[in-house]
């Protein structure tokens, strides 16, 4: 997969295909996949270059052998743009030097994204409009994001839950009381048991 994802003739072709607003998408996407997956900056990286260490950990790479058309690789290709979620699942699973070369194909391939110009982005920004308020929702990623909202809420509940019978615990521990620590007085009077006869 890391081959295709760093073919650059097929993402420019890919990302070239795409409307204005699906290019804002796929733009917003890049832009957010990288920070997720926490990278490092760009400073620790050219740092890293510099010393070799990043030299030669995808240098092996080779193209991949295919019978897929180019059409039918760079129609997947854009729609694994479009879904940031897939997008991310998919570049996680590659190695940070990976990683790092498909940021650095991505940000070229870029491009030919047919983005909006600079002054229709700032006054979009200004007003407030986001590519979001111009696509229509897909329902399976709403759906998708229904359950995942579900899902966050159970486990805080969860937690509430843990800490709620932590707490309880630590308070009964609390309130009983250890008898080696009792202090005797000692003017109590003893009193001694007798032996029940029968």
């Amino acid at each position: 997969m890391f081959a295709i994802l760093t073919d650059h003739y097929n993402l420019t072709g890919a990302f070239a295909r795409l409307s204005m607003v699906e290019a804002m998408r796929v733009q917003r996407n890049l832009d957010q996949v990288f920070t997720d997956l926490k990278l490092p900056s760009d400073a620790l990286l050219n740092r890293m270059r510099e010393e070799g260490l990043l030299k030669d950990a995808i240098a092996g790479v080779k193209k991949p052998h295919t019978d897929a058309s180019e059409s039918v690789i760079q129609s997947h290709l854009g729609q694994l743009f479009l879904d940031y979620h897939k997008l991310k699942a998919t570049l996680a699973k590659l190695s940070l030097a990976e990683q790092v070369a498909c940021k650095e194909t991505f940000t070229i391939a870029a491009k030919a994204l047919n983005l909006p110009s600079a002054d229709l982005a700032a006054m979009m920004a200004q007003e407030g409009v986001s590519v979001e308020a111009m696509v229509p929702k897909d329902p399976q990623q709403e759906r998708i994001n229904a359950v995942r909202e579900r899902l966050n809420q159970a486990a805080s509940q969860q937690q509430s839950d843990a800490q709620r019978v932590r707490d309880r615990l630590k308070s009964l521990v609390e309130e009983q009381k250890d008898p080696k620590d009792e202090v005797v007085d000692e003017g109590a009077q003893v009193v001694p048991l007798r032996r029940q006869q029968a």
